[in-house]
């Protein structure tokens, strides 16, 4: 397991209830990140980015312990 914070934003930090938290992890990729998301907050993280040391992230983004990890609500279109 490995310890990482999660910074949250917009929408989802409404509906967390959180600005962030430290949370243990398997293993620290964006897709454990998302199951994380969706079964501990029932969140839709259709259209949720992640944003790894202030950069999007893509699904095969490489994570490390001390990434500065945000977790953004999805953007309005236009």
């Amino acid at each position: 397991m490995t310890e990482i914070t999660l910074t949250y934003y917009g929408e989802v930090a409404e509906k967390t209830g959180k600005e962030q938290e430290t949370v243990q992890l398997e293993n620290i990729e964006i897709p454990e990140i998302m199951k994380y998301l969706e079964s501990t907050y029932a969140l839709n993280t259709k259209g949720i980015k992640i944003a790894v040391n202030h950069e999007l992230a893509t699904q095969d983004t490489q994570l490390k312990a001390n990434d500065e990890i945000a977790i953004l609500s999805p953007f309005a279109g236009g």
